[in-house]
């Protein structure tokens, strides 16, 4: 209920003032890292340095020459998701990962093409970011396919969610646009985050639960 306020409350900072469409950012994504650290009982590490990352990467997108630094940094929380799936993975399932490479490559390509026309001096930093969200978006579906587990498909449209996002605030960065282009791409992004968070708190209490069962025993 608190993220919905604040989630609320950043839309309508948005249509009241079209200035605060990069600086509203950082405010939800805070009260999600709150939220996850009370409720959580396991504390896995990854997923805490997962959500303070993209807090930091918000936080830099959000001011002044902070672009380019801010999206190595949701590279690197990308990144740190697929060291910690890639050890669940079977061996023959790793047969599927450069199919979904080239796929994922070429649909980010395509945006990089026609949205990014000149992206100057963020160029190396968007490859980065690009092909850690490949890589990521790559070991999700691969870990869902192979689990078919509740957890894991929250986080594959959670990944989804923010490939949109990212595509429209690429838009609103480097074009003209108007408020519903930054209303879109901020809700879309307020939802992968909290769909990530739910699959965080999802993992976690299906480890507790077979940890519970088996002391029961």
């Amino acid at each position: 209920m608190l993220y919905a306020i604040v989630c609320v409350i950043s839309v309508f900072f948005i249509v009241i003032n079209h200035k605060y469409k990069f600086e509203i950012k950082p405010f939800p994504t805070l009260i999600l890292v709150t939220l996850y650290l009370i409720e959580t009982k396991k504390y896995t590490k990854t997923y805490i340095g997962f959500l303070l990352l993209c807090l930091v990467g918000d936080v830099l997108t959000s001011i002044p020459y902070g672009f380019n630094p801010g999206i190595i940094i949701y590279g690197l929380s990308y990144l740190l998701l697929v060291n910690s799936i890639r050890k669940y993975l079977k061996k023959e399932t790793y047969k599927l990962l450069l199919v979904y490479l080239l796929l994922f490559g070429f649909l980010f390509t395509i945006i990089y093409v026609f949205v990014l026309n000149d992206p100057g001096s963020s160029m190396l930093p968007i490859i980065f970011y690009g092909i850690s969200i490949c890589l990521v978006t790559s070991f999700i579906l691969m870990n869902y396919i192979e689990t078919m587990e509740h957890a894991n498909f929250i986080l594959l449209v959670a990944i989804g969610f923010r490939i949109i996002s990212d595509s429209i605030y690429a838009i609103v960065l480097f074009s003209e646009t108007d408020m519903y282009f930054d209303i879109f791409s901020l809700s879309t992004l307020l939802v992968s985050n909290f769909l990530f968070y739910k699959g965080f708190l999802f993992n976690e209490q299906k480890v507790s639960d077979f940890f519970n069962r088996i002391d029961r025993r």
